[in-house]
């Protein structure tokens, strides 16, 4: 597992090291990279990463192009052939994937609940049956350049109604089916 602290993030080491247990071995999509700790972490462990973002930031994270640093770190730990990067929306990218197709999702794209839901629509086809999906700032009720967060609010929504048990790992929830 590789946890390079110099790449900016707010993916804790304990976040990462659940991540590298969910993804070791496994077909992983991830949606927003920012400047790449979580690429780096998860590529160092997948079978293979998809990492979807468009580098341009947004009101959260700020407008910023990140594909540059992201795309460097990757070279510098060796990993640049365990990562399939597809810069695009979300929107425009997650359809072209098949059903069924990814082991684990992780979500740290646009943090309002709009946008949360969004995702969660795109990725659920994408998700194998045992499949594992992840949210990133979970818990949290911040307020960013006057956009609040919605990832819990999202989340809960979407594990209440689908009956998916969440857990919580600092400010990220592990959602996994609920089989009865």
């Amino acid at each position: 597992m590789i946890f390079d602290e110099s790449i900016p993030s707010s993916v804790s080491k304990l976040q990462c090291e659940r991540l590298a247990q969910l993804g070791r071995g496994k077909l992983v999509l991830e949606l927003g990279s920012w400047h790449g700790r979580s690429t780096v972490l998860l590529a160092s462990v997948a079978k293979m990463l998809h990492a979807v973002d468009w580098h341009r930031g947004d009101p959260h994270s700020g407008n910023s192009d990140t594909l540059g640093p992201m795309v460097q770190k990757l070279r510098q730990h060796g990993l640049e052939d365990s990562v399939v990067l597809h810069v695009g929306r979300n929107e425009d990218v997650l359809p072209l994937f098949r059903d069924g197709l990814f082991d684990l999702i992780f979500v740290d794209s646009f943090h309002t609940y709009e946008a949360v839901q969004r995702d969660i629509d795109l990725t659920r086809r994408l998700l194998a049956p045992d499949g594992i999906m992840v949210f990133h700032d979970y818990g949290l009720t911040l307020i960013q350049n006057g956009i609040p967060f919605g990832v819990t609010a999202a989340v809960d929504d979407f594990a209440q109604r689908e009956g998916w048990k969440v857990e919580q790992v600092e400010a990220m929830a592990v959602l996994v089916r609920n089989f009865v």
